[in-house]
């Protein structure tokens, strides 16, 4: 039996955008467009008349932006799945991460020049996995079983006093070592908000250096450090070329450069030191930067010492990175199931047998924090 197609919203102020959104969309198969509207309280109003499973929403438009449309749908109506549209400029990205750290599923960027087939092919490339993610959410929720009329109401209680998370090792779990020296994250859909929770519950002496792939497009992962930073007790930065790696920072991935860690020569003046290095190589897993490339550098300068963490996201990235980290002593950590957005990067690393812990996103900083303390004294 087949199933119905995938109930679409456009929500933009700009006629041919929608157009090329439409256009795109109806072309992809197994999705409609229901409606359009060319801004937030149109869009509140059409939401009234009938469901809707996706809404494209841009975020800059006239008397109601896209953050405060977004807010509402969220409130209204929770089952909906948003993803944002953006543009290209700093405020565009800081506009962004805010609606991701809201609840938005992700973001297309809106393509630069003025050929309309050049854009309508970015698109399709972009929108293609988002959709099936969305038709994958749309029917789970609709094989729930509902819930049974005679479930008996549960009465409101404080909760109780937080303890230490129950962690689910995998048959496969590695020795530990007896000390951590990197800590490796990979990250995509969904990221910012779960980075959201897990950067910020890392204590300010976390002893480790800690490099980050989430996947954005240049100029947005900016816009994340500067939110993580605001929230953390860690310093949190873009990464930039040839800065010394030192523990307890956080160092993100410039969107649209791979990084990696290269090792600096001592000289008369400096000692030999870890530092940053970025480049422009051809995307791997079609993602720049990606997980994999960085997983391999810190393989390539340590040995052993090594965890890893793989977080929310769509594809494989990270699978063989952190394959090629096992083999000089490393301990991963991936994102339990049920607190993920996708599953798609932790699935990976589970079903080839390389996680030591499936860990929900609650407890990884815990955990992590927990992990990384092993083998030092207090104040080392």
């Amino acid at each position: 039996m087949s199933l119905d197609p995938l109930r679409v919203m456009v929500v933009d102020d700009t006629v041919t955008y929608r157009r090329i959104l439409s256009d795109v969309i109806e072309g992809l198969g197994d999705a409609e467009v229901v409606a359009t509207a060319p801004q937030g309280r149109l869009a509140l109003a059409r939401l009234e008349q009938g469901p809707v499973d996706l809404v494209l929403l841009d975020l800059e438009m006239p008397e109601m932006d896209g953050l405060e449309t977004l807010s509402h749908i969220r409130r209204l109506y929770p089952d909906i799945s948003v993803v944002m549209i953006s543009g290209q400029n700093a405020r565009a990205a800081e506009a962004t991460i805010q609606a991701l750290a809201q609840g938005a599923l992700d973001f297309v960027r809106k393509p630069e020049g003025n050929d309309p087939e050049a854009s309508r092919r970015e698109l399709k490339e972009t929108l293609k996995p988002l959709l099936r993610h969305v038709r994958m959410r749309h029917n789970l929720r609709a094989e729930a079983p509902a819930p049974s009329s005679s479930t008996p109401k549960v009465t409101a209680t404080p909760p109780p006093a937080p303890a230490p998370p129950r962690l689910a090792a995998t048959a496969h779990t590695a020795p530990l070592p007896l000390r951590f020296e990197v800590l490796g994250v990979g990250v995509s859909t969904g990221g910012p908000n779960a980075l959201g929770e897990f950067i910020p519950g890392l204590p300010a002496d976390f002893p480790l250096p800690i490099l980050l792939v989430q996947h954005m497009p240049a100029g947005f992962t900016a816009s994340l450090a500067e939110h993580l930073d605001k929230r953390s007790k860690l310093e949190v930065c873009e990464a930039s070329e040839g800065e010394t790696i030192r523990s307890g920072r956080v160092y993100i991935a410039p969107g649209g450069r791979h990084m990696v860690v290269r090792r600096r020569p001592a000289t008369d003046t400096e000692p030999e030191a870890l530092i940053v290095g970025l480049n422009e190589n051809p995307p791997e897993n079609s993602c720049r930067p990606s997980v994999d490339v960085l997983f391999r550098s810190i393989a390539a300068q340590f040995d052993g010492g090594m965890l890893s963490v793989i977080m929310t996201g769509m594809g494989n990235d990270g699978r063989e990175g952190v394959r090629a980290m096992k083999r000089r002593g490393c301990y991963c950590l991936s994102q339990g199931a049920d607190s993920c957005v996708v599953y798609g990067m932790p699935l990976a690393v589970d079903e080839a047998g390389l996680s030591d812990e499936r860990v929900p996103l609650a407890a990884l900083g815990y955990r992590v924090n927990q992990l990384a303390s092993r083998g030092r004294r207090h104040g080392e």
